[in-house]
């Protein structure tokens, strides 16, 4: 090869080099919360792999824009628990929760953009979404404080804004005791222990029957 010619092939390259740099696609995340009653395990049709177990959640990175997000049960990909259709939107950098409740032949979707997760000091933050299909309005009250309501009324697929509560000194764990608006009856009840830090976030999701199977409980989900 005469020496012009590989000397021209090697500035080619050269340049062809410094014009292919390798480009990144900024994603957001997704947490997907399955409390279906009667459901079962399921997954997002862009992860073939990891399931979102039932009462459970699953964290995924997802294109922005109109994601087409197709989540089904695992032994029936034809007949999907939520399918976006590219009908939602989704910013590059932030965060999204989707919970899935109701019951397998009424299910129940929300989406929320996750826009407070950034506090951070020695409190944590908890938030209540009562996903529990044939439930009154629910209160919920701390056991320590019996007469006073830390959440009010709270509808069929409502979601509360997030409350500080301190992680220092004595303060080391809650107990959320969610009660019938309407007559005070315990419903069911959940604690947060000690060993969970300050500035955590987390949402408690009643799922399950107040009147049938399975009975009413609490799905723990963690944000950051």
């Amino acid at each position: 090869m005469k020496p012009i010619t590989y000397l021209l092939l090697c500035l080619t390259f050269s340049a062809s080099c410094k014009k292919d740099g390798v480009t990144t696609t900024p994603l957001a995340s997704l947490n997907i919360i399955n409390t279906i009653v009667g459901g079962s395990d399921a997954k997002l049709r862009s992860d073939n792999v990891a399931n979102i177990y039932n009462n459970g959640s699953g964290y995924y990175s997802v294109l922005p824009g109109n994601p087409d997000l197709y989540v089904y049960p695992i032994e029936d990909s034809v007949n999907p628990y939520y399918h976006a259709n590219k009908t939602v939107v989704m910013e590059a950098g932030q965060i999204y929760s989707l919970f899935l409740g109701g019951v397998t032949s009424q299910i129940t979707s929300l989406l929320v953009h996750e826009n407070d997760l950034a506090k951070q000091d020695d409190s944590i933050r908890v938030r209540i979404l009562n996903f529990s299909p044939d439930a009154p309005p629910v209160n919920v009250r701390l056991s320590t404080l019996s007469d006073i309501n830390e959440f009010s009324a709270i509808g069929f697929s409502e979601i509360t804004d997030f409350k500080a509560y301190k992680k220092t000194g004595t303060n080391t764990e809650y107990t959320f005791e969610f009660r019938d608006a309407n007559t005070d009856v315990l419903i069911t009840s959940f604690t947060i222990y000690d060993y969970l830090f300050g500035f955590n976030h987390f949402t408690l999701v009643m799922q399950g029957m107040v009147a049938g199977d399975p009975a009413p409980g609490v799905t723990f989900v963690f944000h950051n």
